[in-house]
Formats: structure tokens, sequence, C-alpha cells
């Protein structure tokens, strides 16, 4: 039976796979011509190798597992551009290649390939290289320009997210975020390329609005009624919205099709959640920039949201599942009757009490052998603490004469002074017999991956003479490079404001930025608590010496 569908209004599109993956691209490639031009060719060779591996890691897997290439859809070219992006200039060439084989290898062809992983690959391959922390958290100022052949060694500088993770404005205007005149990822300092390349793909329909806009409107709305800073709310917003990887997220990672609901009202809860999550890590996480984990965490929940998302069948009335709830509650109220009071009766021959007397008995013996048992436990701690109290001050007085040594070499022995101040834990006063040698402040900061405890010694002439770090949560191979004795060492003999550089500065450690200038904030703090003692003379001035 021949059949003629000509007459049939059917609707003829060309868009595909591949066409869609070349709208990202070209979304994409201004804000990656930005970076070329702030950090250099150093950014297209990253790129390059990025693409090409995850290109050539995909045509290899498909002919080892015997399936058609899949390279021609262009999806490992948007997986490897994204993964660029998110890198730093100073990145290895061997990064974006390891992160390549991951994201393709790992994250989407184990899974069954494009349409089956459940995670953003470009953002989980970030993710992984982010075990390197050294690596990826070395950034380098706009205008920078790093070697190609040689290998990289820049002076690390602090990002916008670095400074408001420590609840402090950037000292950039707001200008200079949009336009990302700034330390960062080298595809995701310009946001004003980053908007316009995604509202070129709201003007493609090649995403929905729903999820940007309630990403980035929930960031901004959290930041609004919790700001932190001293500019006020509603720079703070601004600030949020506009550093880190918020927009590069919000329109190319979080819209991805496979890892992002296709319910309506899934999108708008999965784009809250990012935008919850984000504003939660960036605050209380310990990584400045939460974007990634919040969008990788919500790609865990799409299912649900897109069970949670499910429109109504149609003709069935919006009010028909209330009605259901209400008939069953009925139902079972209806079963329910009162129970009649049962009255007992006293047996002859029994009293009131008796039984309860029994239990008492029972419980007083009980009660006896526990209280004996605790008073057994009491007496053994006690001649516990009594045999070792003099060993553990032995080991006080020990620790003590170290860190005397250490932070206030001149000082013979410390007491603890009465003096209070909101910022110091401890205030102890070092004397070389009965003269006043200094101070030894203990304090704590907030550094790179949580809070420091630190003691400066501080002379009666308003000098350090020593820097300890006693606790900390520091990476050893990236905060921890800034918690040597050589590197402590350099704030000896500093007196006044210590700055970050110049005469009376402190250069920060490569890759260790943030827990350099912890130290130096946690310094400058003790050195304005020891002006402000009743005893001895100290000078403080606010200003470079």
């Amino acid at each position: 039976m021949n059949e003629k569908t000509a007459f049939t209004p059917y609707i003829r599109d060309r868009a595909d796979t591949g066409a869609i993956m070349l709208d990202v691209i070209i979304a994409l490639l201004p804000a990656l011509a930005m970076g070329v031009y702030y950090f250099g060719f150093r950014v297209l060779v990253l790129a390059a190798l990025s693409v090409g591996g995850c290109i050539g890691f995909e045509a290899m897997y498909c002919k080892w597992m015997h399936r058609p290439n899949s390279t021609g859809d262009l999806s490992a070219c948007v997986t490897g551009l994204l993964l660029a992006m998110t890198l730093p200039v100073t990145a290895p060439y061997w990064a974006p290649v390891f992160g390549a084989a991951f994201a393709i290898i790992v994250v989407k062809q184990f899974y069954g390939g494009l349409g089956k992983n459940f995670m953003n690959p470009a953002l989980a391959a970030r993710m992984l290289l982010l075990s390197f922390h050294g690596m990826m958290t070395t950034w380098v100022g706009t205008l920078e320009h790093q070697s190609i052949l040689e290998g990289v060694d820049a002076v690390t500088t602090a990002t916008p997210m670095s400074y408001m993770h420590l609840g402090k404005l950037p000292p950039q205007s707001v200008i200079q975020l949009l336009m990302g005149q700034h330390g960062g990822a080298m595809g995701e300092v310009c946001s004003l390329l980053l908007v316009l390349g995604g509202l070129y793909l709201l003007a493609r329909r090649v995403i929905s609005w729903r999820i940007p806009v309630s990403f980035l409107g929930t960031v901004a709305l959290l930041t609004l009624l919790f700001p932190r800073g001293e500019g006020g709310a509603a720079v703070w917003m601004v600030s949020n919205l506009l550093g880190g990887g918020l927009i590069l997220g919000a329109f190319f990672m979080a819209t991805d099709y496979t890892t992002s609901p296709v319910t309506p009202r899934g999108q708008l809860y999965f784009g809250v959640g990012c935008g919850a999550l984000t504003v939660v890590l960036r605050y209380f996480g310990s990584y400045p920039d939460g974007v990634g984990f919040a969008i990788l965490t919500m790609n865990c929940c799409v299912w649900l949201l897109d069970r949670i998302g499910l429109p109504r069948r149609f003709g069935v009335d919006r009010a028909v599942g209330v009605r259901r709830w209400v008939e069953s509650r009925k139902a079972r109220l209806a079963v329910l009757r009162p129970a009649k009071p049962e009255i007992k009766r006293f047996a002859p021959g029994t009293m009131p009490g008796e039984r309860d007397l029994d239990k008492i008995r029972t419980r007083g013996r009980l009660a006896a052998w526990l209280g004996g048992v605790i008073l057994v436990t009491a007496l053994g701690v006690q001649a516990v603490w009594f045999a070792t109290s003099q060993i553990i001050a032995e080991r006080e007085n020990l620790a003590m004469e170290q860190l005397l040594e250490t932070v206030l070499p001149s000082a013979e022995v410390a007491s603890e002074t009465p003096y209070l101040d909101e910022s110091a834990r401890r205030i102890l006063a070092g004397y070389d017999g009965n003269e006043l040698v200094g101070y030894c402040i203990e304090l704590e900061v907030q550094g790179f991956g949580g809070v420091m405890d630190m003691v400066v010694g501080v002379n009666v002439n308003g000098q350090v003479t020593g820097v300890q770090v006693t606790e900390h949560s520091e990476h050893p191979d990236v905060g921890g490079r800034a918690l040597t004795p050589e590197y402590l060492s350099k704030y000896v003999g500093k007196s006044g404001t210590i700055r970050d550089q110049g005469r009376n500065g402190v250069n920060a450690v490569s890759g260790a930025t943030d827990t350099c200038r912890a130290i130096t904030e946690g310094v400058n703090k003790a050195l304005y608590i020891a002006s402000r003692l009743e005893a001895g003379e100290v000078q403080y001035s606010d200003a470079e010496v």
C-alpha cells in the first residue's frame, strides 16, 4: 500500500547535534580570544591540546570498542574547549591532555557516550585536576603573557574570589570585573563576552532561559540578603556574579542537555539548587569558588528533579490530588473509635505502692553499684592525673621554652597578662629576668584551607621578633610552602603595617597567595595589639617605613 505524505504538515529542521555544538563553540570563541589578549598565545596552545586530546581519545575509544566514530558531532570539541577555559594559563601542557582522557573515556564513554553520561565531562575533569592544588591555583595578572616553549615561572596574583572568600571586596571595580582585568582562569575572566555568548545561545534557542536565570538569580538574591565586606550589599552581589566561573558555569555548563533536567519546573529547581550551593560553598567551603562542585552535585539530582517537575496529565484537574489526599484522611479518621476506660480494682491482700516499693529496692541496689563504679573510676582518674601532672607540666614548660626560642628569643620566661583584645586568644608577656622584653600574641586567622592558629612575637620597640603557626589545615604542597621557617623569618624585624610588597612588604610565595596574605594579616593584628598594651613603650605607625 502506497501512502502519500506530501500534504501532511511536517516540520523540517536542519538542526542536529553538530549544529548545536557549533553554536556553542561560536559563543565561546570571543571569551577565548580575550584570554589570548590577556595572557598570551600560551592560551591557544593549551586549548589546542585540550580539544585535540578530547577528539583523539574519543576516536581511539570508538575504534577500540568497534563503535561508530562520533567525533563528527563536535561534542568532543566543546568538551575540550570548556576544559581549557577553566585552566590557569600557567598549567603545564600535560594537564589538558590528562583532563581530556578522564572527561572523554571515564565520564562520557564508560557510560555509553553522548547523551548517557550523568556528569558534565569538562567540569568533572576540571574537578579532578584540582587534586593538583598548586597547579590549579597559580594565577597571573592580565597582560602578563606567558612563554609558549619555556617553563612558566610566574609570580602568583590574587583573584577576586580569593578576596571574597576572606569576606572582603576585591580591589577591582565593577567595570574591571566585567571586562576581566584580573587574575583567573584563561576563559572565565571576561564576564561581558561570556554573557554575550550566553545571549547568543538564547537567541539561537540552543539553551533555555530557566537554568541560567534561576542560577544567577539565586546567587544574586542570597548574596544581596547576606552580604559581606564593607562596600554595601549591591556591590557585594555584583562582585559575586562577575567573579569566578559563575557566568561560564551558568550559561555553558549547567545548561548541558544530558546532565540537566528536561522538564521546565525541573530546570528551575536545578538552577536554584546550583545557585544556593554555590553561595554556601563560597561562604563556608575551603575552596574560594564553588560553582563546579555545585553543578556536579546537582547533576546527580537530575532524575529526582525531573520526577518532581513532571507536569500534570492532560485533562486532569489541578486539585484532584489534594481531593484524593483529603478523602483518604477522612477514611482513616472514620475508623477511629474512642476506647472505653477500664477501672482496675485492687485484689484482696494487696496495697497500692507495694510493687513500686519492690522496684525501688531493686533500682536502689543498681544505683548503689553504679555509684560505686563511678567513685572507683573517679579515684582512678584522679590518681592518673596526680601521677602524670608533673610530666604534663614539664612538657608544657618545654613547649613554652621552644615557643619563646622561636618567636621571642630574648625572653627567658613568659607569663599570661590580664590584657584582653577581641582579636587575640591570649597575650603573654616575655621577661629577661625582671625586665619586660616583649609580648607573645596568640591569634587565629582565616587561611586558604581553614582557620590557622599562630603566635607572633613583638618586642618593646614594636618590631616582630618571630612568627610561628601552631595549627593549620593548609595543603602541604600549596599553603604549606608559606609555613616554612625560611618564609616566616622574613617578618622578623618588620614594624608598622606590613604590605604584600614594597620596602616594608613580604612577597607572597607562588601558589600560596591566600596563606601568605593570612599570615601577613595576623602579624599586622599582633603589631596593632602590642601597640595598645599599657606596659612598655611600643611605637606603631600605619604607614610604610
